[in-house]
Formats: structure tokens, C-alpha cells, sequence
């Protein structure tokens, strides 16, 4: 017996060591193909003045795109088993929203653009009756009649309190709801909180993009500010009112998109049939004219950095395949309402179902180089490998710094996380929103020359091996229990 235990003993210990001695030299590898140097000169050639901050639609994008393509290839890295080529086409239109209109209600009018905006649709100078539909569901068109009237609803529905959500996806079925109870316009009161008027209003007066479909225009539809308007309660409690539109419709120009695919075949025969998708989007916000002598917002920390973390990942797993495959995924129009990874997940490459886990990296800078930042931690059980990547490198793993702030759901991962699968958004540290991130968020100065490259380089490698481990890891990546995209993963994959 004490030999059998003392041969037990040794065999662990020996199984211990050639792992940690495995391990060790994956670190060093890391460190030896992971560097400032390369990093950089992705950086700055994808965040240059020549890019002109990378917008949708714009050449400079196709440049980026073409870029990307390029270090796939020059790494021997092939695009996704059964796609035509490294690219996956989709089609977005660019709305041109009026400048000018008016809503009525009763004798009330209310100032365009100050209380009521063009959501979308067709123009329509209307006068007649509108009728307070509740939040505009099924059963509330059901009950109250439209036919010939304008529609009158509240945004989102009892259960919402997402106002992107209510805005981006309610609102397009409301529309063709009420078109098909035969009203001649929608109007949808703001009464969710948590996107301020100002906001709405300066994003609704701008060029946007949506993904193209091919149905027929949709009716008439206006955005109403939430107000204490004696006209807007008493048809809240009436139910009717006699009111009046003018507007013209939106204008509509379709924009070619792309999203950029590759792929890295796993080295287990069983592993490799599942799918691990790393994902950043390469677009920022172009060039806008504004107070400073710099009209280019290069976008280095958003997204380039995240941009080169994919290429990174890319050329250090092509030369040491883990045991899952691996999905390298460029998206589009992340800064348009995260659109490319929108089309992505509607229109998989890999089905959903073999896909187990999204490692998405995005954010709009950093402020503390002792970190590196997960949105979230404790939601997904990848959370002890990525500790122990971050460990590897001398920095530590921080969670979400504004919870309340809906991080999760506002970049790509979050289209993952509504099929069911397991995802989170990995970026350099973030201790708070403060005037050092906001000094470049979104802003002229983030170019490559205000980086810190020796924590950039750290990040990188943290990232790379993160996933490394990741993609080896023998148990299934999982929603941790009680998340509240736990159900959607159990939908998908029956378990």
C-alpha cells in the first residue's frame, strides 16, 4: 500500500511538473513573439492621419480592411472553412435625418428637435386623429384602433428598461405593426430613462447607419421628449386627441460593409470541433470639424489597439494551435450601433451552437497600468485563467468600473451573449470614467504617440496567452450560474 501511494505521489507530481514546465515555456513564447515593436508599427499605420479615423463607409475603412487581410496571409492564417474569401458582405443604409418638421397635439406644438426628432420612415404632412396605443404590442393594437390614425406608444414595453434595446429593436417592430392595423404614423413617447434628451437629439439630427433591409418604407415615425405637456397627459388619459404632423421622410443611401474573417484549425481531433471567436472592431468615428485645430480622431486606444490584439492572437496561434479552433474576427460598424457583430450573429460562419466562447476587446483607453480590465468579471468561468494570464505578466485582473454604465452590452460581445454565447470585453486597465480616459475617448488626441507601449506590451501578451489558455482550457467556457444570459446559453446549447 505505501508503495502504491508513494508511485501516486510521484506520478502527480511528475504530471505537475511537465505541466507547469509546459506552461513556462508557452509564457516565454509569448514574450518572444508578442512585442512593443510589432505592436506599434500595427498601431501606427491603422491609427495614421492617412486613415482618417477609419469611418464606416469610407475608403480609408476598405484600406484598414485590406490591411488586416494582408497580416492573415502573410502568417499563413486561411479564411473560414466554406467562405468565399476573407470577407463577409452585408449591406448597410446611411439615414439622413430631416432638419427640419412638426408635431402637434391638440394646440400644442412642440419644437423640433428640442421635443420631438425623426426616428425613421417616410415623410408625411398629416392632420387627424392619434390614439394612445400603451407600449404598442400586439395585444395593444389588437384593442384599440388605428386604421387612419396616427399611433401614439410608449417606447420599449413593461418589461424593458434598455433604451438602446427598446430604441434599435422595439421600435422597427412597432412600425410594422402599426402599418399593418392601417395607421398612417407612429410616434413613440422616450419614457425610459438612461439616455439624457441631449444625447438623442444630437444622435438623431446626424447621418446613422442601419443594416439594409429589403421591405417596403415604413410609415411616418417620431421620437416625443417625455414632458409634463398638459396636451401629452391628457391624451395619455383620454386615449385620444386630434393632432398633426410634417416631416420629411429620411433619406436613404446604401453603404457596402464588410466584416473580415480567418480562421486557425485546432490541433485535438475533439476540441477542434468546437469554436472560439476573438473579436475587436477595426472602424472609429472619422473626421468631424469642432473646436481644436485637429478634425482626424484617429482612434489608437478604439479601436486599434483592440484591432492589433486580434492580429497578435493570430500570428502567436497559427504557430502554436491550441486544442479548439479559433475565429478571428474584424468587425464593422461597432461605433454605429455595433452592426457588423450584429450581422455576424444573425449570419454565422460557424454555427452558434459549435461556437463556446467570444473573447471581445474594445474600450476607449486606460488609466491604470496595474490592470487589466474585464467586462465582466464573475460572469463567465474564464475568469481563473484570465488571472492567472494577467499574473504570468506582473499586472492583475480588474472588473467593470461603472456598472452602472451598461458596459457589457454596449460593444460586441454583447451579440454573442444574446445568442447564449458565453462572451466578455477585454481591454486595458480602467480604474473609473475620468478626465484622463475622457481626455482621449472619442477625441483628436488619441493617436499612437500618446500610448504607453511598455503596458500596451504587457497587455498584449496577457491577452494572447489569456485566450491560449482559454482555447485549451478541457472544461466548456460557461455562463456563471444566475447571469442573466444564463438561459439564452442553455436555449442554445441544450445544456
Amino acid at each position: 500500500m505505501t508503495l502504491t501511494r508513494t508511485a501516486l505521489f510521484l506520478t502527480a507530481f511528475m504530471l505537475t511538473s511537465l505541466a507547469t514546465i509546459g506552461q513556462k515555456k508557452i509564457v516565454q513564447a509569448v514574450t518572444r513573439t508578442v512585442t512593443a515593436q510589432d505592436a506599434e508599427a500595427h498601431l501606427t499605420f491603422l491609427a495614421s492621419d492617412e486613415m482618417r479615423g477609419r469611418d464606416t463607409g469610407s475608403p480609408e475603412l476598405d484600406i484598414a480592411a485590406n490591411y488586416i487581410v494582408a497580416q492573415f496571409r502573410s502568417n499563413g492564417i486561411g479564411h473560414v472553412p466554406g467562405a468565399s474569401g476573407y470577407f463577409q458582405e452585408f449591406s448597410l443604409e446611411k439615414i439622413v435625418p430631416p432638419a427640419t418638421g412638426s408635431f402637434s397635439i391638440g394646440a400644442e406644438s412642440f419644437p423640433w428637435k428640442n421635443e420631438v426628432l425623426a426616428l425613421n420612415g417616410v415623410g408625411a404632412s398629416l392632420q387627424g386623429d392619434i390614439v394612445f396605443v400603451g407600449y404598442g404590442l400586439p395585444k395593444d393594437f389588437d384593442t384599440y384602433d388605428v386604421r387612419g390614425k396616427i399611433a401614439l406608444a410608449l417606447v420599449g414595453s413593461p418589461e424593458s428598461t434598455k433604451p438602446v434595446r427598446a430604441l434599435v429593436k422595439d421600435s422597427p417592430e412597432k412600425n410594422k405593426l402599426a402599418a399593418a392595423h392601417g395607421a398612417v404614423a407612429l410616434v413613440e413617447v422616450m419614457t425610459i430613462p438612461g439616455i439624457p434628451w441631449p444625447v438623442l437629439m444630437n444622435y438623431l439630427s446626424a447621418d446613422r447607419f442601419v443594416v439594409k433591409n429589403n421591405e417596403e418604407a415604413s410609415l411616418p415615425h417620431l421620437l416625443l421628449r417625455n414632458s409634463e405637456s398638459a396636451s401629452l397627459k391628457a391624451l395619455l388619459e383620454s386615449r385620444h386627441a386630434k393632432a398633426a404632423l410634417d416631416v420629411k421622410g429620411t433619406a436613404l443611401k446604401t453603404v457596402k460593409a464588410k466584416n473580415i474573417a480567418a480562421a486557425i484549425k485546432g490541433s485535438d481531433a475533439t476540441l477542434s470541433q468546437q469554436w472560439v471567436v476573438i473579436s475587436a472592431h477595426y472602424d472609429h468615428v472619422g473626421v468631424k470639424k469642432n473646436a481644436s485645430g485637429d478634425s482626424i480622431y484617429n482612434g489608437a486606444r478604439d479601436n486599434a489597439i483592440g484591432a492589433v490584439a486580434l492580429l497578435e492572437a493570430a500570428r502567436f496561434l497559427k504557430q502554436h494551435p491550441p486544442k479548439r479552433s479559433v475565429l478571428l474576427l474584424a468587425v464593422t460598424a461597432e461605433e454605429k450601433g455595433l452592426l457588423g457583430s450584429d450581422w455576424y450573429a444573425n449570419h454565422p460562419l460557424i454555427p452558434l451552437k459549435q461556437t463556446v466562447f467570444n473573447y471581445n476587446c474594445d474600450g476607449g483607453g486606460y488609466n491604470d497600468k496595474s490592470i487589466v480590465t474585464i467586462i465582466d468579471v464573475n460572469r463567465t468561468t474564464t475568469d481563473e485563467q484570465l488571472r492567472e494570464a494577467c499574473k504570468a505578466f506582473g499586472l492583475t485582473l480588474g472588473g467593470d468600473p461603472a456598472p452602472q454604465q451598461n458596459l457589457f452590452d454596449r460593444s460586441d460581445n454583447a451579440n454573442f451573449a444574446i445568442k447564449g454565447v458565453p462572451a466578455l470585453n477585454i481591454s486595458p486597465g480602467v480604474k473609473a470614467f475620468d478626465e484622463e480616459l475622457l481626455k482621449y475617448y472619442h477625441q483628436p488626441p488619441d493617436e499612437v504617440g500618446s500610448l504607453d507601449m511598455v503596458y500596451l506590451e504587457k497587455f498584449y501578451r496577457i491577452f494572447v496567452y489569456g485566450i491560449y489558455k482559454i482555447a485549451n482550457e478541457s472544461a466548456l467556457p460557461r455562463w456563471v450560474k444566475g447571469d442573466k444570459y444564463e438561459e439564452a446559453g442553455k436555449a442554445l446549447y441544450g445544456r
